[in-house]
């Protein structure tokens, strides 16, 4: 109110001079007009009230202005100020404060503590935030952590880590894994790490297969090595052993497996049954280990043939010339294996061709027809062992079935 009351003063004045000119004009110069006076003589007198006003206008801006106030034509403060005083003679001029107006809208917040940082600044006061808020990126780099690397380097996998965000850490250079190891995940297990906390796995099983050990307990058993060919592996104790047979090849007649004597086998080549083989029988077109020699009709041999031995067994003259297949009550004359007689169902043989014995009057045991089984060794002449006794059913000219 005050305020408008002295613009209204002025635009007054203003009036009464203009009208005072226009009358100085028309009118003659007359003593009558000269108690007329014009701004800035009247500074004494008030010219709306008689003369008998104060006329000093600019009073109360001073006033106003003396006191720190600030005019404003709205009477009203800025935008994001808020009003803190008024001049009493003047209600345009007054007292506006950014600083009030923040805090009476929420923006208190001066500081935060580490990883939350100030946030929205009040637009007209910028010290005072509305709150804090958390920054983890910020928080990280701002305390020496990085994300990236120099060439050759990388972060360490476990310490040196940011705890405000784990993935951004520190440098380190990599001193390598070790033999036989690499960064690729393993099933073998581990072997430090490269320098930079990152584990190194086996490429390789450096364990020793199942059931072997690094302790060699001596014998036959043999060794092997583990994955990695850095240990030497043992089986465990295994008495030793001279295998009784090689391997042989180039058959042509097929092969045949045989045991070695320790537990093992070698092949042998089988045996030729044709017309040309040196065993062939012509009176049965087949193959006997010692047939006949001219193959004909024997009454010994009934491979030949022949009948067989009588039941009263001991042989006859005739026998001799016919040593591997009897019939009779079984007598050892204590010579040699060609001079054993069996009664009717037995047969002798030989495990082992290659004895010479075994060549000239036996035939291999692997011969004998189904529905025979084993009686005991025959003890021969010179020393030799190798004839086996077997009980076979059925006729005696049947027991060897030399197709099978």
């Amino acid at each position: 109110m005050k305020h408008t009351m002295l613009h209204m003063k002025l635009n007054s004045a203003v009036s009464i001079f203009a009208v005072a000119a226009a009358f100085s004009v028309l009118l003659p110069p007359s003593s009558a007009f000269a108690g007329v006076c014009f701004l800035p003589d009247c500074q004494d007198e008030d010219v709306m009230n008689g003369g008998g006003g104060n006329m000093n206008m600019n009073e109360d801006t001073a006033f106003c202005e003396s006191k720190g106030f600030t005019y404003y034509a709205s009477g009203q403060c800025p935008q994001y100020y808020a009003k803190v005083a008024e001049c009493n003679r003047d209600d345009h001029y007054l007292k506006c404060d950014a600083q009030t107006w923040c805090k009476q809208n929420g923006y208190n917040t001066t500081s935060c503590s580490i990883p939350n940082y100030v946030d929205q600044p009040c637009p007209s006061y910028g010290s005072l935030y509305k709150g804090c808020k958390r920054d983890n990126d910020r928080a990280c780099k701002e305390t020496g952590f990085t994300k990236t690397c120099p060439s050759g380097q990388k972060l360490k996998k476990n310490s040196g880590r940011c705890s405000y965000d784990s993935s951004y850490g520190t440098c380190c250079k990599p001193s390598g894994c070790p033999a036989y190891t690499s960064l690729s995940s393993s099933s073998y297990g581990t072997n430090g790490t490269d320098g930079c906390e990152y584990a190194c796995y086996y490429t390789c099983n450096m364990n020793c297969p199942s059931g072997t050990s690094t302790s060699n307990p001596g014998g036959c058993g043999g060794s092997t090595r583990n994955g990695c060919g850095t240990k030497t592996c043992y089986y465990p104790y295994q008495s030793c052993c001279t295998p009784s047979c090689t391997n042989q090849s180039g058959c042509s007649c097929g092969t045949t497996t045989v045991s070695d004597g320790c537990g093992g086998t070698c092949t042998r080549c089988a045996s030729c049954c044709n017309s040309s083989s040196s065993n062939w029988c012509s009176v049965h077109s087949t193959c006997h280990g010692d047939c006949c020699t001219d193959g004909s009709i024997e009454s010994c041999d009934t491979r030949c043939g022949g009948s067989g031995c009588s039941s009263g067994g001991g042989g006859s003259s005739s026998e001799s010339t016919c040593p591997v297949v009897y019939t009779g009550n079984g007598s050892n004359l204590g010579r040699s294996c060609e001079d054993y007689y069996c009664y009717t169902g037995y047969r002798f043989c030989c495990d082992n061709m290659s004895h010479s014995i075994c060549n000239t009057y036996a035939q291999p045991c692997s011969r004998l027809g189904g529905g025979c089984y084993f009686v005991t060794n025959v003890y021969c002449g010179g020393g030799y062992s190798g004839y086996s006794i077997y009980f076979c059913s059925g006729r005696d000219d049947n027991l060897f079935n030399v197709n099978g």
